[in-house]
């Protein structure tokens, strides 16, 4: 028998399927990652439209799961709709960024209230800030991180240290240390680990330290997330970081 949830839930992934349908991968509050079938998303008629499935839209679905793979979608309305982030050309490149990394990251379809909370509480937050965004999604990737728990251990710097990518710890040795950060940008690395998201105080970072430091974070994942390859919004960042 079909079960039906309301649930909050957060576009990660939205793919064109045939010529007016759409299958689409949700972080729902209740139900953790989920993928469903959205039959007519491109008819004028459809009482469920494309345009709701922008990156990280975030929605208030009626959801069906049967004894398929994909669900299906009964209902989906915009539970909370952004007022800057579509107008704004750099927070809308964050968005990009955001919603790749979190689509190749989370894998889990376990519910996790907190990470669902952080999330929708981060996207609200870029929303609304007021201050310059760049440092963003440096601070948003090290923070999903401890969610996810892989997050680096920050605790041991010390001048002149550097930073292992692989054992995701600091070192006063590089020797046989393949993926590091090297000592001068590690005291930058520190400060960005033990920055607070929702906190819009500038790390003072060059515009060349913050794209090492997205390299470097982007490293960090593809080898404490099974599967993560290349990003493909590193260059929608590029306007973004150099802020």
């Amino acid at each position: 028998m079909e079960r039906q949830d309301k649930t909050r839930a957060i576009v990660l992934k939205a793919i064109r399927y045939g010529d007016n349908s759409l299958i689409v991968k949700l972080l729902t509050e209740q139900n953790g990652l989920q993928s469903f079938m959205v039959k007519g998303a491109f008819n004028k008629t459809s009482k469920i439209r494309a345009a709701l499935f922008q990156p990280l839209t975030l929605l208030e679905v009626v959801c069906a799961n049967s004894r398929g793979e994909l669900g299906y979608l009964r209902e989906a309305t915009v539970e909370r709709a952004y007022t800057a982030i579509p107008f704004d050309i750099n927070k809308n490149a964050v968005v990009i960024f955001l919603s790749e990394l979190l689509s190749k990251t989370i894998q889990d379809s376990e519910t996790d209230l907190e990470l669902f909370g952080f999330v929708h509480r981060a996207l609200t937050h870029l929303d609304s800030m007021q201050a310059n965004c760049a440092d963003f999604p440096l601070k948003f990737s090290i923070q999903l991180s401890l969610h996810l728990g892989f997050e680096p251990n920050a605790g041991g710097y010390k001048p002149g240290f550097v930073f292992d990518l692989e054992e995701g710890q600091f070192r006063h040795d590089s020797t046989d240390v393949i993926y590091l950060i090297d000592s001068q940008l590690s005291e930058k690395f520190a400060s960005l680990c033990n920055a607070d998201l929702f906190d819009d105080s500038s790390l003072n970072l060059r515009n060349a330290d913050r794209r090492q430091l997205l390299e470097h974070v982007i490293t960090y994942y593809k080898l404490h997330v099974s599967g993560f390859n290349e990003m493909n919004s590193n260059d929608v960042l590029k306007s973004v970081l150099s802020l």
